[in-house]
């Protein structure tokens, strides 16, 4: 699974770090799609970024331990 998200910032440990995809997510124990609730938590995230030397890096980790900011850009402003 790729899922990507190179339109976010990421915050993980205390640093700022440029997302490129989430590459996993795993779901609790017993998870069943079939008879769920309309919204659950994923339990872990393996995420790859670009760390502040540019290297890529896999993150895996709980889930709750990422935060995914929006890179915002003032109009007229080019990437």
């Amino acid at each position: 699974m790729n899922i990507d998200v190179s339109r976010f910032r990421i915050i993980h440990g205390g640093q700022v770090l440029n997302a490129l995809c989430i590459m996993e997510v795993m779901m609790p124990e017993n998870f069943d799609y079939r008879n769920r609730e309309t919204i659950v938590k994923p339990k872990f995230l393996e995420v790859l970024a670009i760390n502040t030397d540019g290297e890529v890096v896999s993150i895996y980790d709980e889930a709750w331990t990422f935060q995914f900011v929006p890179i915002v850009q003032a109009p007229g402003q080019q990437a």
